[in-house]
C-alpha cells in the first residue's frame, strides 16, 4: 500500500478522445498479414503506423486537439509540437493524410496536420487485481481470455507495477492487451496549461474521469489548478484498501 501522493494508480492516466469530430476510417499500410496467436488462436494485427490516411466525420465546427477514433491516438500538430519541445518520451509521431471531410463547416477551414502516435513505452499491471487469479490472459499475446458478463469490465482494477515501468511518459500495458494507452501526469498538466480540447483522462487508471468541460454535476475538469488533488481524493475514496493511513 502507498500514500495518496505516490500511489501507482495516480502515476498513469488513461486518455481517450471526447467529442463529436472524429475519423470514420483510418487506413494504414500493412507490415504483413494478420496472423493468429499459436497459443490462443486470436488475431494479432501487424498494421504499421506509417502513411495513415484518415476520413473525417462527425459534427463540430472546430478542429479538435484529439480526433475521436477508438483505440488510436491522433493528435493535432499543436499538441505534438509541445510534446516534442517538452521532451516527452515513449512515442513516435507519424504524420497522417486527410483524404475526405464530411463536415462542410470543417471542410471550409484550413485543415491542420494530425499525427498518429505509436506508443512504445511500457509498464506491467498487477493481473491479480483484475480478477484475483492472474488476469486470465494469454501468456503469449496477452489477450483477455475471460468471458465478461454485463458490467464486469468496470469492476477490473488497473494497478501498475512501477518496478516494471521503463520511465516513458506514454505507455501501453506490456502484459495485458488493450487499446487503452496511458500517460504520466506531465501530459495532463500540459493539457491543463495549454487548454487542449477533446481529452478525457483517467479511464481505467486511476478509474476516475476528468473532462475539459466540467459543467455536469460531479465532473472534475483538468483545466482546474487543483485537478490532481481532487482526483486523488476520489481515487482514495473508491479504493481505500490500496492506501495506507
Amino acid at each position: 500500500m502507498s500514500s495518496s501522493s505516490t500511489h501507482p494508480m495516480l502515476t498513469f492516466w488513461g486518455y481517450s478522445p471526447f467529442g463529436g469530430v472524429g475519423t470514420s476510417r483510418v487506413e494504414r499500410e500493412y507490415e504483413g498479414p494478420d496472423e493468429r496467436c499459436p497459443a490462443c488462436g486470436r488475431y494479432r494485427p501487424l498494421k504499421s503506423f506509417k502513411n495513415a490516411k484518415i476520413h473525417i466525420a462527425g459534427p463540430g465546427s472546430k478542429w479538435p486537439d484529439f480526433l475521436n477514433c477508438h483505440g488510436l491516438s491522433i493528435f493535432h500538430e499543436r499538441v505534438v509540437k509541445v510534446m516534442i519541445e517538452e521532451g516527452l518520451t515513449g512515442f513516435l509521431a507519424h504524420p497522417t493524410e486527410i483524404v475526405k471531410i464530411d463536415n462542410k463547416r470543417l471542410a471550409a477551414r484550413p485543415a491542420p496536420q494530425y499525427f498518429l502516435l505509436e506508443i512504445y513505452g511500457t509498464v506491467e499491471i498487477d493481473l491479480n487485481e483484475k480478477d484475483g487469479v492472474g488476469g486470465n490472459v494469454c501468456p503469449l499475446c496477452f489477450h483477455n481470455l475471460r468471458v465478461l458478463g454485463r458490467g464486469e469490465l468496470g469492476k477490473d482494477r488497473i494497478v501498475p507495477i512501477l518496478d516494471t515501468w521503463d520511465g516513458s511518459d506514454f505507455v501501453r500495458t506490456r502484459n495485458w492487451y488493450t487499446l487503452i494507452r496511458y500517460c504520466t501526469r506531465r501530459f495532463v498538466d500540459m493539457a491543463q496549461q495549454n487548454y487542449w480540447t477533446n481529452f478525457r483522462f483517467g479511464e481505467s487508471m486511476p478509474g476516475v474521469g476528468m473532462w475539459g468541460d466540467a459543467r455536469k454535476s460531479g465532473r472534475i475538469s483538468y483545466y482546474d489548478a487543483d485537478w490532481f488533488e481532487r482526483t486523488a481524493e476520489k481515487v482514495r475514496a473508491k479504493h481505500p484498501d490500496l492506501f495506507c493511513e
